[in-house]
Formats: C-alpha cells, structure tokens, sequence
C-alpha cells in the first residue's frame, strides 16, 4: 500500500502545462520534457532548475537533490574525495561512508572532481536519500552507458518506500518503463509528438 505524500494539481509553469499527479511512498514520477516549447525556446537548462526550485517549495519535506560543485578556488586548495563527500553530507566516519562508496561502486579515495555525471549524481541521490524520503532530481547529463548504473541505484531508494519527483528529457524515454513503481508523465508541446 503507498501513502500519498503530495498531490499536485494541474498548473502551467512558464507555458508548459503540467499535468496533475500523485507522489506516493514507494513511487518515482517521472516527468519527461522535450528540449523546446513551443516558441523554439529551450527547455534544458534554467527552465529544468526552475522548475525543480518550485516543486521544491510546493512540496512539504522534499530535498532537491543536486551533485556536487566545487568552486574553482576550491579545485585548487585540496578537492573533496568520495569519503570526504559522504562523511560531511551524512556526518559519519570511516566504515559507513566506505560502504556507502562501496555500494555505489565507487573508489572511496576519487576527487569527485575526477566523477563522471552519472555516478556524481548517484553518489548525491544516494546520500539525500538516507537523510530524506522525498527528493527531486534530474537525469540532466547522463550517459547513456551511465543510465542503467543511475537507475539501479534509484530503483533499490524507491523499493525501499522512498519517493520522489525526476526530471528527465522526453527524447530519450521512448521504451516503456520496465519498473512499476515509475509513473512516466510525457509533457509534450506544439508539434512535438512521442510515442
């Protein structure tokens, strides 16, 4: 049984007409965008952000979930580890953030620096999900060989009755969803038609 942590109604954000849905415990929705609306302007970018700012401050006790940035002043002093990374964001030490790295398949001692996007965003995803049961995120980047890595590591949070809202492009979700607890949403605009 999943519980209804958030009903979102139906809204236009910026032109782009969202449809309602429920996020529910143990549940991923998963809103698909095309890169333009209909105007031709872009989609991708600060409109993505945006739009995660607003759900993020619609919904009570979700955590927009980001991976991680460093300054260019701090690339130079000393950049974070993975450890360094999972012992600041879940204030622990040692053996818990090595089997967190271990888990997410990740040398404890790499500069995230050094990270693809895919496995900078697992590592952030996988670390807000064991301070929070809700989080918005996004797929924004990520390889295509990295994908399948990303999702399995969101499909075991989601399992586990964790929830949450994912922002992805609706170019690249043409196949059915395989996991049962993602409810796609494909927004689509003007002409843009995807099956």
């Amino acid at each position: 049984m999943t519980n209804i942590i958030f009903h979102s109604p139906k809204f236009v954000f910026k032109g782009v007409s969202i449809p309602e849905f429920d996020v529910k415990s143990g549940k991923l929705i998963r809103l698909c965008l095309p890169n333009f609306d209909s105007k031709g302007n872009s989609l991708v970018h600060s409109f993505r952000n945006e739009l995660m700012n607003h759900f993020e401050k619609k919904i009570p006790k979700i955590k927009l979930s980001k991976e991680y940035s460093e300054s260019g002043i701090r690339k130079f002093m000393k950049s974070l580890t993975v450890e360094n990374y999972i012992t600041e964001k879940l204030n622990v030490v040692g053996t818990k953030s090595k089997i967190v790295a271990e888990y997410l398949e990740l040398d404890s001692k790499e500069k995230l620096n050094n990270l693809t996007i895919g496995k900078s965003k697992a590592l952030a995803i996988k670390c807000d999900f064991e301070k929070y049961d809700t989080l918005i995120f996004d797929y924004y980047g990520v390889s295509a060989n990295e994908f399948d890595y990303l999702e399995r590591i969101v499909d075991a949070e989601i399992k586990k009755g964790k929830c949450g809202i994912v922002i992805d492009r609706l170019e690249f979700n043409q196949n059915d969803e395989i996991n049962k607890n993602i409810e796609r949403i494909k927004i689509t605009i003007g002409n843009n038609v995807y099956n």
